[in-house]
This record gives structure tokens, sequence and C-alpha cells, in this order.
């Protein structure tokens, strides 16, 4: 044994406790000048000591971190919401709003809040926004919300930029502290960037965010860095929340608050932005900076002071705790420390005595006896078309919602789609495996449980790692590559996972095909789950922008535009029906690629390229029907049949994959001939549908009762539980 972990261990032995808490008890009886002087400030120095101490043991919270090499991005200048939530600040928000609008960073809107002040503050506000009107909005409370919390919620639901500081009324600012924190967010794994602060009271600097963090001996507060949030939490932040104050961060606009973290701010007076900060950094990675400095006003009569010297604020350090055995991978040790500090709190500043009333005040029997959410890699080919590629995207984003810490991995092996790229939420954090060490470290960095990839080139790069990992599961979802591959393409992708996978999901019982032709094995690892897609707003594109009559019968195609997917076979499917029919029938080809290349210019005035769109469900909702016409000897579980159903519109396909189950009766299916469509018989389906309402009414009127089975929401409930069960037997 060290003498360090000797030292430790007596100091924190029971023997030690017992003679200190005498010495305690006599000088509170009989000398309690001293003991306020000279006895307490001794203990809470000691205390110092031992959290130092207890940060140091343990695999997860002593090791130095591995610092985090930002991503850098030219010309990069996001939108930043700048909320200012005041409440009776009339005497500091002067200098509040002049420091920021002296930012020399210039892309921001302010949006003002006022709470019903009772002083001047409101004129102040309205003298601002008359002098800004180009990028200020001044909203006030007819009665005032009870916490601000509610008001951080308004400005948040106000905002319209990529980025949000919080700037509080009563605090100011360097001229540089955009300019500063904006920058670490061309990151895409940067979800909360924050600054040095200094402690003001009466204009005099009292205290310094250097002294606040000496405690924390593996991070440099005198330098910038940028590390995970697994780190970050295990290097400290689990133990105390190391940002004092909320002037001091810019993070990412959330999509929306989740109802637990709203729960935890309406019933907390102190730890509640410890909890935000706590969930929107999960899966990401923080940056400081001490290159520019926060000014955080402190006042005597604090509520938060008064708050600490009750029960309530060890109540509060409960929570957080469970809230972090919850979300993050931290050792037992962590939550000792956590303990240790509480301890300098109960004997000092809460003149607690009775070190068993803290362990009821701070139960960590109970922390331990959380159930802990695993932390999930979804691994993407990358950001262009097909399920493969947009369903893990889909999924990352539903599980970020759900308040899983998912991290997304770009593996570039293909070039990326801006507008794909669009689809993840901006607040789910991607790392691009360009700029990283390799996928083992980016585990470790992210303290990953399960990586989740869906192509057999990604399942091949993540097998090697989780076979090689005794912490690393492995699940791979089936979307249809497996069965396409060539013989010698896929026993070499089947010989890399067959010792790595934990579960393999399959969307259609074609995909087990290639297993069982290969005597894979291990049958009982197979699940299947079928694919889904979020809900979102329609606007469908005017007919007359497609130069569409109104009256016309509309088939709208939404594919890759390679030959495999029946677009010629549906163009020369629809010219035969526009012989035949008495409405006129156009077609919308949505899509770029071979085919596109090859037909524009050289299509019938009813037929419609339009190239590739991102907004697909606004051109589903422009026709009548969904067509997919498809030869794809890969096609699974088309996503243009979700889409279609989503944009309430019915499908027509042919019979591939798990199309006759997907569709029901909200659709029509039919054959391959010889693996090809039968172009004679599609354009009797759609001459039919186009002349007759009724062939038309009775499977449009099905769709939506068949749409809600693709529910992303449900479809990632049944991942959740894959990966509980995971993350279980791994353990």
């Amino acid at each position: 044994m060290s003498l360090k972990m000797k030292i430790y261990r007596t100091l924190t032995g029971s023997t030690v406790r017992k003679i200190v808490k005498g010495v305690d008890d006599f000088c509170a009886n009989n000398l309690p000048t001293v003991r306020k002087r000279i006895l307490l400030p001794l203990k809470a120095g000691a205390k110092g000591v031992l959290l130092k101490f207890s940060m140091s043991r343990g695999k997860n919270s002593g090791q130095a971190p591995k610092l985090w090499k930002i991503a850098t991005r030219e010309n990069f200048s996001p939108m930043v919401s700048i909320i200012v939530p005041n409440y009776n600040h009339a005497r500091y928000l002067r200098r509040r709003l002049e420091t920021i609008y002296a930012q020399t960073y210039k892309n921001f809107e302010v949006i003002l809040l006022d709470d019903a002040s009772t002083d001047s503050s409101r004129d102040i506000l309205q003298e601002f926004q008359e002098l800004h009107t180009d990028n200020t909005r001044l909203l006030c409370n007819a009665e005032n919300s009870g916490a601000v919390f509610n008001q951080w919620r308004k400005g948040l639901e106000a905002a319209r930029g990529d980025l949000i500081w919080i700037a509080e009324s009563d605090d100011y600012s360097a001229e540089n502290f955009l300019a500063e924190l904006v920058k670490p967010f061309a990151d895409d794994a940067i979800q909360l960037a924050f600054c040095r602060s200094d402690f003001v009271e009466e204009g005099q600097k009292v205290f310094t965010t250097e002294q606040y963090l000496s405690d924390l001996q593996n991070l440099d507060f005198t330098k910038n860095f940028a590390m995970t949030a697994a780190d970050f939490v295990c290097q400290g932040f689990g133990v105390k929340n190391i940002i004092p104050n909320v002037s001091s961060v810019i993070f990412r606009r959330p999509q929306n608050i989740r109802d637990q973290v709203a729960e935890l701010w309406r019933d907390m007076k102190l730890c509640g932005d410890w909890a935000f900060y706590l969930d929107i950094i999960k899966g990401g990675c923080v940056y400081y900076s001490a290159q520019v400095t926060n000014f955080y006003r402190v006042h005597k009569d604090s509520t938060s002071l008064k708050i600490q010297r009750t029960p309530q604020y060890f109540a509060e350090h409960q929570r957080i705790a469970e809230f972090i055995a919850e979300n993050y991978n931290v050792s037992f040790e962590l939550h000792k420390a956590h303990l240790r500090l509480l301890e300098s709190h109960f004997f000092g500043y809460y003149g607690g005595k009775d070190i068993l009333e803290l362990r009821r005040l701070f139960d960590v029997g109970r922390i331990l006896r959380v159930n802990r959410k695993p932390n999930i890699l979804m691994g993407v080919f990358a950001f262009s078309i097909g399920g493969g590629e947009t369903f893990p995207v889909t999924l990352a984003n539903e599980l970020s919602r759900k308040g899983f810490a998912v991290t997304v991995l770009n593996f570039r092996m293909a070039d990326d789609l801006p507008d794909i790229r669009k689809k993840l939420n901006s607040t789910v954090p991607m790392i691009d495996i360009n700029n990283t060490g390799g996928l083992a470290e980016v585990c470790a960095q992210f303290k990953i449980d399960i990586i989740h990839t869906h192509h057999g080139a990604t399942d091949s790069a993540a097998a090697f790692v989780a076979e090689n990992s005794k912490s690393l599961s492995h699940v791979v979802t089936l979307h249809g590559m497996y069965d396409a591959a060539d013989t010698n393409y896929l026993k070499k992708i089947l010989s890399c996972v067959k010792n790595s996978v934990s579960v393999f999901v399959y969307i259609a019982d074609k995909n087990l095909i290639p297993f069982k032709e290969n005597n894979f094995g291990h049958e009982n690892i197979f699940v299947k789950v079928g694919n889904g897609l979020e809900r979102i707003p329609i606007n469908p594109v005017p007919r007359s922008d497609l130069n569409i009559p109104e009256n016309s019968f509309v088939a709208c195609i939404v594919s890759r535009a390679i030959p495999q997917k029946g677009w010629q076979a549906a163009i020369d499917a629809v010219t035969l029906a526009n012989e035949k029919s008495e409405r006129r029938i156009d077609l919308i080809l949505v899509g770029a690629g071979e085919m596109y290349d090859k037909l524009y210019g050289h299509v019938p005035d009813f037929i419609h390229l339009v190239g590739f769109k991102s907004n697909v469900r606004d051109y589903l909702a422009t026709a009548d029907i969904g067509l997919l016409p498809s030869e794809y000897a890969g096609e699974s579980f088309p996503l243009l049949i979700i889409d279609s159903f989503f944009a309430n519109r019915p499908v027509v396909s042919s019979d591939i994959g798990e199309v006759s189950a997907m569709i029901e009766d909200a659709g029509i299916v039919f054959d391959l001939v010889d693996g090809k469509v039968p172009v004679e018989k599609l354009a009797e389906i759609l001459t039919a549908l186009a002349n007759n309402p009724d062939n038309y009414a009775k499977i449009s009127n099905r769709v939506n009762n068949v749409a809600e089975k693709f529910s992303i929401e449900r479809v990632a409930n049944k991942y959740i539980s894959i990966y509980n069960k995971v993350l279980v037997e791994s353990h």
C-alpha cells in the first residue's frame, strides 16, 4: 500500500472522526469563537485535501483525462441567442446590457425577459430594445413566474439561434466572451463551452475559478481544454458543480427540455442548473476557456446561501448523484468523493455534528441501486441516401430525446450529403472518424457500452474493437446489405462479426438467409424489429410548381436513381396507363444518381424529375400515392412506405422484402415476374386507382391506422429493451 493511501485511510478512519467530533463538541460548548475562527476553517481545509485523495482513487476518477482535439471549420459564424432573464436588477442591468452589445462577435439576437419587476428594470430594458430593434426582443411577464428556471425555459422556447447564452442580469462579461466561446462549436461533438469566472461582491473580486476548483487535481483551469462529458464528470463534475454561474456558459439550443430535467428544475433551488448541464452534455464534449472572464456577482443575502444551511442542500445533492448514476458510467469512488465534499459542508457551513445524520441526508447505498442507461455509439456509414444510412440518424435523435447518452460516429465511407446531415439534431453529438485517434480510443474516451452499426463495412470495422474489449457490446441492424453482397465479401464480413455481435436486429425475414446458408449459428442472438421514422410537419409542394394539373392522378417515387429501383419500368407503366386512362396520370421522381442523369431532358411532360430533395414527404403529400416499383435484391424494409404513410398517402409496391407486411391493406402489392416489374400489370393498377374513386378510397382510408406501427417512439423502445438486456448480460 502506498504512503498516500495509508494517509488517506488514516485520515478517513472512524477513530480520527471520533477525536475530531469530540474536539468539535467541546469547542462548540466551551469555546465557540475558537471553533468558528480556527477549528471549522481547519476542518474545511482538511476536507478539501480528502476530496483530492478521493478523486485520485478508482480508474474512473483518478486517471488524467485524455483531452479532446477540437475540429476546426473556416468561416464558422452561427447565430447565438442571448437570453437575459431579469427580476429587480435595475441596479446592475445597464452594465450587463452594455457588455452584451459591445461583444466583438456580432451574429447574435438578444431576448430580454422581465419577470414582473417592481423597480425601474423595465424602463432600462425598453431603452435598450429601442436602441437595438434589429436584433432585440423584449418579453415581459404581467405576473412573476415564481422561479428563475421558468424564465430560462421561456427564453429557450423563444430562441432562434444555434447556440444559447443565458446572461444573467446582474453579471457582466469581457467583450471577447462570445468570440472565444463560439469557436469550439465548430466541432460537432462540443455541447457546452464555459470560461473562467471572477466572483465579485460590491465591485470587488472576492474569489476566482482557480480558487473554487483548486481541489480538482487532474484539471488545470489555467489553460484551455476540451474533453468528453464522460471524462468531465469523472474528473469532478460528478462531485461538485464545476460551472458556478450560467453566465459563463454557451450551449447548443436544445430541441426540447426533457420532463425529468424540467421536474428537477421545478423542485431544486440550488442545483437545477447543474442537472441541466449534466443532461445536455451527455454523449458529447465540453470545452473550457481560460482566455476570457465572466464576472459573477455574489450577494450576501442570496437564496443559495440560505439553502446551504438547510437539509434541502443535501437532498438536492442526493438527486444530482442519482441522476449521475443513471446517466454516467462512474465508479463507486466518485460517489464517495461526493460524500467527502458534503462532509466538509456538513460539519462546516451547515453546522452538523452527527455523521449519521449526513448518511441519512446523502444515502450512497440508494445511489448505487440506481439502474444506469447505456452509453451508445451509433455508427453511420455516411450521411447519404438509403435506409441503412438514414435510419440510424432517426434512431439517434429519438434516443437522445429519451435521455440516452448517444454519440453518432460518421465512418465517412461515402460522400456526405448536407441535407441528410441536417437530419441529425444539432444536440446529438457527432464525431468524424477522420478526426479521432481510432475507434477503440473513441469508445474508451466516451465510455461506450454499446456500439450499434448498420452496414456490413461498419459492422466489420466495429467487430475487431468489440471482440477485443471486455466492456463493449456490439449490436448490428441488418438493412439488406448482407442479402445483396457477393459470396466472397459476405463470407469475409461474417467471419469478422461472428464473435463480436451480441444481437443482430433484422428487419425482414430474408435478412436471415445469408446466415443460414453459411451455417452461422447463434440463432438466439437474432431479434426482429421493423424500422420507424419520426413525424414532421408537412408542406405539400404546389402542383403548379411542378407543372402538374390539379386534377391529375399523381404517383411519386423516392429512391436512389439506380436501375434496380424501377424508374424506367415506372415511366413505361405511366406512359401506357395514360394511353388508356380517362384521367391524366403524372409521375414525380425524387432522387439523384445514374438514372436521373440518363433520363433528364428525355422524358414526356407527365414525368417530373426533381432530383435529390430532403423534404420527400412534401412531394409525397403532393401526390396521390407513393410508388415503389423496386427490383433491388437488397430491399428489406423500404422507408418510402413509412414516408408515404406519414404523408397520409397509400402505397403501390412490388412484393419484395417486408413490403406486404408493411402495407397490409393500405395499398396494393404486385408480384415481380422473373425479378422484373410487370409494366402492363402496374399500368392496370394505376389506371384503376386514377379512374375509380372507390378503389382509391378503399386503400387511402386505412393509411392512418397502419402508419402508427412505424412510429419511431415505438421502435426506439424496442431497441432500448435490447440495449438494456445486452448491458445486463455483459456485466
